[in-house]
């Protein structure tokens, strides 16, 4: 009846928390795995082989999609009744002041939000996710069977995209003739099964760090393979930010394994993403750093984004405390013709390219210091907790991946509050992961 993260952990008592341990049942390991790696692929990609020549896309989005809906609405409930069966009482590790203090935050801005049936409409398919998201380590039954999910369900992804390269072409490369979306800088660059290149970018990133762990915790054959086949995939895209923080996102965590001090991990981890947030987002505020990177770097509009910052800022300042509401603001009318100019980049984008942005746009000021708090320090001190005297084992370091991954890319695509994203969903299952690792150890196999 055991789950990958039920038994204590290590110098701890299984008296002190005696509901943690015992489970009301339990589950076939099959059904286990077909239900986490439903979740996972659900995470990974929901609507597969999007059309870029529907000229549905260019209209407002306030409805959302009704097959991303129905998919995590059937994988909710599976889930829910999952957690039924093995002990809801194991959730409980997530109960802890951040995070209850940020839902509540989140909950108080429906209510200030300026269309707050929009916003309860879309926060459910947020807090559907996050709920699919805390309970897949609990699902899983050891870390190698958690790792043989994954390496099935990135392999599915990766060849789906490929063959969708080959013969379906006019579906997953971008192309100047078809694409609605007036981006003819992308001409050729592949986006497999999803809907843009920077989304197949972001998958693919997603794949090598799953490659990773799978060969560390599973097969090393087969992990190399998972690495190899996406990091080709990723080249084909030419995402240039997630290629370019890659190397750091993969090594800065191996590197914490031979750092016991907690400051200094810190400073290993958190350090250069937020000299890379300061940078780009100074880039806009700050006439210094603009002045500076202009003799750096080509395109210091970092691909238009500085247009979307400089309209999104100017918004925060006018709603600060409360934001305007979850899911308010991009997509809507405001944005979609928000401008006199109708090529600038704020009319076709639904995000802020920039995730503290975005929470502050959504949320207020108040919630991105929650956000921090219980997304940034609470993780850290997790970490520390899982791995005190050094050496981080597989999961935890998949996990610390994924939320670097999240954390760092933040600065140019806004992650944190998009559950239709498959960073945001590995993130909260990243986030939820160490949770429970920094409350009970791992079974290995």
């Amino acid at each position: 009846m055991a789950s990958a993260i039920e038994v204590p952990a290590k110098g701890r008592a299984p008296a002190d928390r005696p509901s943690f341990v015992k489970a009301r049942g339990d589950m076939p390991d099959a059904l286990r795995m077909a239900l986490g790696g439903a979740c996972i692929l659900a995470f990974w990609n929901h609507a597969p082989l999007a059309d870029l020549s529907d000229k549905s896309i260019l209209e407002t989005s306030t409805a959302g999609s009704w097959q991303t809906q129905v998919i995590f609405l059937v994988l909710g409930f599976a889930m829910a009744a999952a957690l039924r069966q093995l002990g809801i009482e194991k959730l409980r590790p997530l109960l802890t002041w951040p995070l209850m203090t940020l839902s509540g935050w989140m909950g108080l801005t429906l209510l200030t939000s300026v269309d707050p049936l929009l916003s309860i409409r879309r926060i459910l398919l947020f807090v559907i996710v996050t709920m699919i998201a805390a309970g897949i380590p609990v699902v899983m039954r050891t870390v190698r069977q958690f790792a043989l999910t994954l390496a099935v369900t990135a392999m599915i992804i990766i060849v789906a995209s490929y063959l969708a390269v080959v013969f379906l072409p006019q579906l997953a490369i971008h192309s100047a003739d078809f694409d609605l979306l007036n981006e003819p800088e992308h001409e050729g660059l592949w986006r497999g099964i999803f809907a843009h290149k920077n989304e197949a970018g972001g998958a693919m990133a997603l794949m090598i760090l799953t490659g990773l762990f799978v060969a560390s915790a599973l097969s090393r054959v087969w992990g190399i393979t998972i690495v190899l086949l996406a990091a080709v995939f990723l080249a084909a895209t030419n995402s240039k930010s997630v290629t370019a923080l890659l190397p750091f996102i993969v090594l800065a965590p191996s590197l914490c394994s031979f750092v016991r001090n907690r400051w200094l991990r810190a400073a290993i981890l958190i350090g250069p993403t937020t000299a890379v947030s300061l940078f780009s987002l100074g880039s806009v505020f700050l006439p210094s750093i603009r002045d500076g990177l202009a003799g750096i770097l080509p395109d210091t509009s970092f691909t238009g984004r500085t247009e979307i910052w400089e309209f999104a800022a100017s918004h925060i300042l006018e709603r600060p405390l409360f934001g305007w509401g979850f899911g308010a603001f991009w997509g809507t009318e405001r944005t979609k013709f928000g401008t006199s100019d109708p090529f600038n980049w704020v009319t076709k984008t639904s995000q802020a390219h920039n995730t503290y942005l975005d929470a502050c746009l959504l949320i207020g000021v108040p919630g991105l210091l929650m956000v921090l708090a219980a997304f940034v320090v609470a993780p850290l001190r997790d970490l520390q907790r899982i791995a005190p005297a050094g050496r981080i084992d597989p999961m935890t370091l998949y996990f610390v991946r994924l939320w670097l991954l999240a954390l760092t890319g933040g600065s140019f695509e806004s992650v944190l509050f998009t559950p239709s994203s498959s960073i945001c969903c590995m993130f909260m299952l990243a986030i939820f992961g160490l949770r429970y690792r920094a409350s009970y150890r791992t079974v290995p196999g």
